[in-house]
C-alpha cells in the first residue's frame, strides 16, 4: 500500500488572521493537542512531519526534542506565524533563518523541509526557494492548488515538483480531490473537519490507486474541543471551530485505515 504524508502545523491557536490582537493570549492548546497526536501515532507506530513555528520551539524545546528522538521529523513553519506576503522580504529571510537556527539548538539537527503559514508563497514570492536552498533546506510544502481568496491558486500543481531552475529543491502541494476541472481540497483544515469519513477515504484511496500520495495537515488545536469562542468573522468561526468534536476519530480512522510516514522518510532525505 502506498504511503501517504502525514503533518502537523504546530502553531498557537490563536496564530489566525482573523483572531483580534486582544484575543492572542491564554492557553495556546499546543501541548495539549500534541499529546493527543503522539498518543495515536504511538498506537499505530507512525512517524509524521511536524512543521513548528520559533515562537513555539522555544517554549516547548524539551518536548518537541522529544519528538524528534522518537524519529519524527522537525521542520519549519517560520519563526512568528505570519504570511509570508503580509511580510517584507527582509522580515521573510530572517524568519526563515531564525527558526533554522532554533530546530538546530533544539534537535541537534538542521531542517530539510519548510511550510509557509497559512500557505501563503504565491508567485511572487518564488524567490524563497532559491533562499530555502541557500540555507540548506531540502523541500517545502507550502503551496495549496486552489484558490481559496486568502491564499492558494489553481495555477498551482497538485503534484511534486521543481519550482526553480536554480537548484534542486522540490515543493509538495497538497493534493485536492479533482474531477471536471473542480479541485475539492479535503485533507486538512477545516476541509477534512467538513468531510465525512466515508467521503475522505473515498478520495484518498481513488488517489493512492492512482499511484499519487496524499499530503495530511492537522493542526494540534483542531484535536481540541474548548479552545475559546472569540468575537471574529463568520468565516473565521467557521474555520477555527466547526467539526473539532470529531477531529480526533478523523485522524485516527485515517491511520488505521491508510499508510502513512514523514515527508523525510518517504523522499529518503
Amino acid at each position: 500500500m502506498i504511503k501517504n504524508f502525514l503533518t502537523f502545523d504546530l502553531e498557537n491557536w490563536y496564530d489566525s488572521d482573523f483572531i483580534r490582537k486582544e484575543d492572542k493570549h491564554g492557553r495556546d492548546f499546543v501541548l495539549e493537542g500534541l499529546n493527543k497526536i503522539i498518543k495515536l501515532l504511538r498506537k499505530y507506530n507512525v512517524r509524521a512531519t511536524f512543521f513548528v513555528t520559533g515562537d513555539v520551539l522555544e517554549k516547548y524545546p524539551k518536548e518537541i526534542k522529544r519528538l524528534s528522538l522518537a524519529g519524527h521529523e522537525i521542520a519549519s513553519h517560520s519563526y512568528e506565524h505570519i504570511m509570508l506576503n503580509k511580510m517584507s522580504d527582509s522580515d521573510i529571510r530572517n524568519n526563515i533563518i531564525k527558526s533554522k537556527k532554533i530546530i538546530k539548538k533544539v534537535t541537534g539537527k538542521y531542517p530539510k523541509g519548510f511550510r509557509a503559514p497559512s500557505w501563503s508563497i504565491n508567485k511572487r514570492l518564488f524567490w524563497v526557494y532559491d533562499f530555502l536552498a541557500k540555507e540548506g533546506f531540502r523541500y517545502s510544502a507550502s503551496l495549496f492548488p486552489v484558490y481559496m481568496g486568502a491564499y492558494g491558486s489553481f495555477g498551482f500543481p497538485t503534484h511534486i515538483f521543481k519550482p526553480s531552475g536554480k537548484n534542486n529543491i522540490i515543493e509538495l502541494p497538497v493534493m485536492p480531490w479533482e474531477i471536471f476541472g473542480i479541485r475539492l481540497p479535503f485533507s486538512g483544515g477545516i476541509y477534512l473537519r467538513i468531510w465525512h469519513k466515508s467521503i475522505i477515504s473515498f478520495f484518498i484511496k481513488n488517489l493512492n490507486k492512482k499511484n499519487k500520495r496524499v499530503v495530511v495537515y492537522m493542526h494540534p488545536w483542531e484535536l481540541c474541543e474548548n479552545i475559546p469562542r472569540v468575537k471574529m468573522p463568520v468565516i473565521g468561526r467557521v474555520i477555527s471551530y466547526w467539526g473539532l468534536k470529531n477531529a480526533a476519530s478523523k485522524l485516527e480512522f485515517m491511520l488505521k485505515n491508510f499508510e502513512f510516514d514523514s515527508i523525510e522518510n518517504i523522499l529518503k532525505f
